[in-house]
């Protein structure tokens, strides 16, 4: 009776997105339908049942109509990549910057990079995704981790630590001052932007933002598709990928202003690919119950960030911020 009720809860979980997808309804009642005909009086398994389920999913997707660009997908499964192999979750990486790399052979390298005095103990992580299998690397591998703050190498339990103190400005400063001191025993510095005159005109700020405004009337001038089925694409994206309850749901709040009074406020070019940011914001205790069960562990608001393809709809980019430690 328990496994029972485990796995109803399981799959009450991972569906429960589908009570704000109506465009996947039609689809799925379809399915259900068609399995409904008395074919066999056999007993089903418990492994056709799982089957059913991830043929389901299947559907689900492609009735609500997500693309996902191949940098979307690598991104993905980078995340994941992490998560297995390291134990760092995605709201850890919250303490990172992600940039992905088409290399030449097809394949993608994502890589997890963090700045400031966090630079050097929690070091880089490195992810090669090519035919839907990933491989990964982390710029401390083989270092010890062990020791909390006092470790030269800091890996998911001192993320967690970080998260747990990051409620407030004092905690913060316990970490990143004891980061930097290690960092410095090491000789290790974060560079420095160079003093010098600009050496070309992408460096001038005026240059940059007359040529990103120009970026953005380009991609408002190149969209085909409605705002709000835009947004509608990024929410269903968000709710989907990140297994959203519900109750989660319900707390979502959309921070992109639809049809905004300066025209191209929320366009932008993405890899070259003409784009609609959406952002949704999620308060407290959203997603991840990874860290739920320590009392002293404060959530900020969290947010999301989606950029979607203004002429084919397509997901181009996606990020994920879990508000710990000034991030955001």
């Amino acid at each position: 009776m328990k496994n029972k009720e485990t796995l109803q809860t399981a799959m009450d979980r991972r569906l429960s997105f589908l009570d704000d997808l109506p465009s996947c309804r039609p689809a799925l009642m379809q399915r259900i339908a068609q399995e409904e005909e008395p074919v066999m009086k056999k007993r089903v398994s418990l492994g056709l049942v799982v089957a059913l389920i991830i043929v389901s999913l299947s559907v689900i997707a492609v009735a609500a109509g997500l693309l996902l660009s191949p940098r979307v997908t690598a991104s993905q499964l980078a995340v994941r990549e992490l998560e297995k192999t390291y134990g760092v979750s995605e709201e850890m990486l919250s303490f990172f910057q992600r940039e992905e790399e088409e290399l030449a052979d097809g394949a993608y390298r994502v890589t997890f990079r963090s700045g400031g005095e966090l630079g050097y103990v929690l070091g880089s992580y490195t992810v090669e995704v090519k035919d839907g299998k990933a491989s990964s690397s982390w710029s401390h591998d083989g270092e010890s981790t062990a020791g909390g703050f006092d470790a030269e190498a800091w890996g998911p339990e001192q993320m967690k630590q970080m998260m747990a103190v990051s409620s407030d400005a004092a905690g913060i400063k316990a970490y990143t001052v004891r980061a930097e001191a290690i960092a410095a025993k090491h000789g290790y510095s974060e560079d420095k932007p160079s003093s010098a005159e600009p050496s070309s005109e992408d460096d001038v700020p005026e240059y940059r933002h007359d040529r990103r405004e120009a970026d953005k009337t380009a991609a408002l001038q190149a969209r085909k598709l409605p705002e709000q089925q835009m947004v509608d694409i990024a929410r269903e994206f968000i709710i989907s990928n990140y297994s959203l309850t519900q109750e989660q749901i319900s707390r979502l709040e959309l921070f992109t202003e639809i049809n905004a009074e300066e025209a191209n406020a929320w366009y932008e070019t993405v890899q070259d690919k003409p784009c609609f940011l959406v952002e949704y914001l999620l308060d407290k205790d959203h997603y991840s119950e990874t860290l739920s069960a320590d009392p002293n562990y404060v959530r900020d608001n969290s947010y999301y960030k989606v950029f979607v393809n203004v002429e084919t709809g397509v997901i181009e980019q996606y990020e994920y911020y879990a508000g710990v430690g000034g991030i955001s």
